[in-house]
């Protein structure tokens, strides 16, 4: 019927398109007044004319002929005011839609279904059951237990192809739909069959597909999105179905694309699969220092993570080139992380596969996130250093013992205030003066300069060390002091060494003050996790341990740190602050390759109160080795190589550089360099040497750098061809990524397709999914304009009214 009064109206619409409003528009070519007073005038006129016939003809009668001529006569005149029906049109297009669906390894997790409604979800997604009529019956125990480990990707599967579900096929009515896979990045899924999809084919096609395995090693959620939104840029999109369980681990935040997404009107429509609370032991990390030295305990620090677990043990084994070092029973007392120490001591220098391993238990949904293992470097070499004092202070006294004592330090001392006769005696630790070449001060792999007048150094000497930091890696320790430093090197090379900024020395600062107020210092969130300041197994148990050392009575005054300065530890008084925080009292900085350490008190040896040596002796060592490591790993004084990472993953860039010199020291000038290197794979073959060039840095004589995909996993060797002697190592690893969190992660799948102005759904929405789509699908709207007067259905009405009057008239013998 109504097709058919649009048609009486000229106006064609079609199917797709519905009518959502419609107003009636005039466009007149006379005085509207005028038009109405015509009307009127017209309208009585006619009224008494059909007064004016005689007696014989009924009321009624001459009433209706009258009515039908003023209507005729107003309906004639309406031409002048030309009426026209303005529709508005609400429409669809035929849209595309996306399904990413995701290919990782996570997806391979067989859940542990023990909640019924988990089970229900998979019984749905199956076919067994349909939802949502059949969503709360009862399932038996045999269907129960085939539910209770389906691996994640055969639940995707199964709700593409099921016919209880009957997903794709309500789908593809709709749109035109295209499969991609994702991991890391995306692909097409092209399907076998040449002709156009209709839903049998879509369903066999995606069934028997063969790509679709969880093989990729990470999740990037945010950039599979977005390079869908690049490739279909332009493409009329419905949105974007995502059926995923949301282990991201890798890429941008699916949170910003998801922001992006919607700016484009593309919803995202998220299927989460997989369980909100597996029950799972998992290997956080397992934290070690990268170099340790042989015959000397080191601490491996692990963090697991458990769920589901309460008042379970298990056995945790820390192993060194497969040789048990440590072992210990854990019992999880709640869920969530623990902190664990663990101790290993290797007997030589080289590389060790370090590796922490956790009994799985038998309720586990993951049993292969129970491991991990890193790769470390092992020396056997002593550290060559300098300590160069002014006076022998207390601080001083304690740590020239304490490195006189320490097997692993070569120590050599410079005391300017001291008896010239102590560097005569035999095998003493002293020397007269302070190295005059850059062969003799190159030998050294850290320097420690204490409260020491600058004038002690000439200008060569100290530009000399700053060399030795900058070009070969070797270590600067500054120990302020109430007398000279930092303050008498303002305007010379150490003072741009320096990590603080500084002014003058105070006028209440000079001299042998007293100074009887306590000072409480503060570990800063970089000091929290700096292995030179650890003094405890766990984060809380250094924490504690800090908090707890007795106070110092000095601090440097300095005004803040550098923009590129790591500060450790910081004075918590706040009349000592400035706009930038709280001042440093320790402070770290990177010089070229090497490092430069502020100490801004000589009041450490105050931590030895009550408690010995322990923590004093700890805190320094780790220092003094941690600022020689750069240097010692150099190798040779003339080759210093050095890559961005220590481990890599397959694929990924290793960039590596190399400080090359003369044997006079004097930096390599040639624009090209020719280096290579090995691998050794787990199977300890090693494969043969392959060639890169490394390329002169512009502006930076003896720097060269070069870059190679890694291609395999295994651990490598590179070298330069002139220097084959001199290796750096270098592991390629496979990523563990997938089973770092092996929940579904429902409150990011809920949050991006909240943002994008999508959904999420579980298995038992899946059935009103293509509604929610095509509700939330884009409108276009039109607007139509028929003019009425010139329509068929305006004429057909004014002959009919004539045609009525006409045969009234007839009947009333009127002429």
């Amino acid at each position: 019927m109504t097709s058919l009064f649009l048609k009486l109206l000229n106006i064609n619409i079609e199917k797709t398109g519905k009518i959502t409003s419609a107003r009636l528009d005039f466009y007149p070519e006379i005085n509207i007044a005028l038009f109405i007073l015509l009307i009127v005038l017209i309208g009585v006129s006619i009224y008494f004319l059909y007064k004016s016939p005689g007696d014989d003809i009924p009321a009624w009668r001459r009433n209706t002929m009258a009515g039908l001529r003023i209507a005729f006569i107003i309906m004639l005149l309406f031409i002048f005011l030309k009426p026209t029906v303005a529709l508005t049109l609400e429409g669809n297009i035929r849209r595309t839609l996306l399904l990413l669906l995701d290919n990782t390894a996570s997806m391979q997790i067989k859940d542990f279904r023990s909640d019924a409604m988990d089970v229900r979800r998979a019984a749905i997604a199956k076919g067994i059951i349909k939802a949502p009529e059949e969503l709360n019956q009862t399932i038996d125990h045999l269907t129960t237990k085939s539910m209770e480990q389906i691996p994640r990707i055969e639940l995707v599967k199964s709700v593409l192809t099921n016919q209880n579900v009957e997903l794709i096929n309500k789908l593809e009515k709709q749109y035109d739909l295209n499969f991609f896979l994702f991991g890391r990045t995306t692909k097409e899924i092209i399907f076998s069959t040449n002709s156009v999809l209709n839903a049998t084919n879509t369903a066999n096609n995606l069934d028997l597909l063969s790509e679709f395995n969880g093989q990729e090693k990470q999740t990037a959620i945010g950039d599979s999105v977005r390079d869908l939104l690049n490739k279909k840029r332009g493409t009329p999109l419905a949105g974007i179905f995502i059926a995923t369980d949301g282990a991201n681990n890798s890429g941008s935040s699916p949170i910003d694309i998801a922001a992006i997404a919607r700016d484009e009107a593309v919803p995202l429509y998220v299927y989460g699969v997989g369980i909100t609370y597996p029950k799972d032991i998992i290997m956080i990390s397992l934290f070690a220092p990268e170099v340790a030295f042989a015959k000397e305990e080191s601490t491996a620090t692990i963090r697991i993570k458990s769920q589901g677990m309460i008042g379970k043990s298990s056995n945790l084994k820390l192993y060194l080139n497969n040789n048990l070092a440590d072992e210990k029973l854990v019992t999880f007392q709640s869920d969530g992380e623990i902190t664990l120490a663990m101790k290993f001591t290797p007997q030589e220098k080289g590389n060790y596969d370090l590796k922490a391993v956790i009994d799985p238990l038998k309720e586990e949904t993951v049993k292969d996130n129970n491991l991990l293992n890193r790769q470390i470097k092992i020396i056997d070499q002593k550290i060559n250093v300098l300590l160069v004092e002014q006076y022998p202070r207390w601080e001083y006294r304690y740590l020239l013992a304490k490195l006189m004592g320490d097997r692993r330090i070569n120590l050599k001392s410079i005391l300017f205030e001291a008896d010239p006769e102590i560097t005569k005696f035999e095998n003493s630790v002293f020397i007269p003066n302070y190295p005059g070449s850059k062969e003799e001060l190159y030998k050294y792999d850290l320097i420690i300069i204490g409260d020491v007048d600058s004038k002690n150094f000439t200008a060569e000497q100290i530009d000399n060390t700053a060399g030795l930091i900058s070009q070969f890696g070797g270590g600067l320790i500054m120990v302020a002091g109430k007398k000279f430093n930092p303050w008498s090197y303002r305007k010379t090379t150490f003072e741009k060494l320096l990590p603080v900024e500084f002014e003058t020395i105070p006028i209440d600062l000079v001299g042998e003050a007293s100074f009887e107020k306590p000072i409480k210092l503060e570990l800063t969130p970089s000091g929290k996790q700096n292995l030179m300041l650890r003094l405890g197994d766990t984060d809380d148990s250094n924490l504690k341990i800090w908090q707890n050392l007795p106070p110092i009575y000095w601090d440097a005054r300095v005004s803040r740190a550098k923009p590129a300065a790591d500060v450790l530890l910081v004075d918590i008084d706040e009349s000592k602050e400035s706009r930038f925080g709280k001042m440093p009292v320790i402070a770290l900085q990177q010089y070229g390759v090497g490092q430069v350490l502020f100490v801004g008190t000589d009041n450490t040896w105050r931590w030895r109160k009550n408690i010995g040596e322990s923590y004093h002796s700890a805190l320094w060592i780790q220092i003094v080795q941690r600022m020689a490591l750069p240097k010692l790993l150099g190798g040779s004084k003339r080759v210093q190589l050095s890559s961005d990472k220590q481990n890599y993953l397959i694929g990924e860039k290793v960039n590596v550089l190399a400080r090359l010199y003369t044997t006079s020291f004097e930096p390599l000038t040639q624009p090209f360099v020719k280096a290579a290197y090995s691998i050794r794979t787990s199977g300890q073959s090693q494969a043969g040497e392959t060639e890169i060039t490394l390329r002169l840095v512009q502006d930076q004589p003896g720097v060269y750098q070069g870059e190679f995909i890694a291609p395999a996993l295994g651990q490598y060797q590179f070298y330069t061809q002139n220097e084959k002697d001199i290796r750096l190592d270098f592991n390629v690893i496979e990523p563990l990524f997938e089973f770092g969190e092996t929940a579904m992660n429902a409150e990011l799948l809920q949050n991006i397709a909240k943002i994008s102005g999508g959904a999420f759904v579980r298995e038992e929405e899946l059935y009103k999914l293509p509604e929610i789509i095509q509700s939330k699908a884009q409108k276009i709207e039109s607007r139509i304009e028929a003019p009425l007067w010139s329509s068929p259905l305006y004429f057909i009405i004014l002959l009919s009214i004539v045609t009525a009057e006409w045969i009234m008239r007839k009947k009333s013998q009127l002429k």
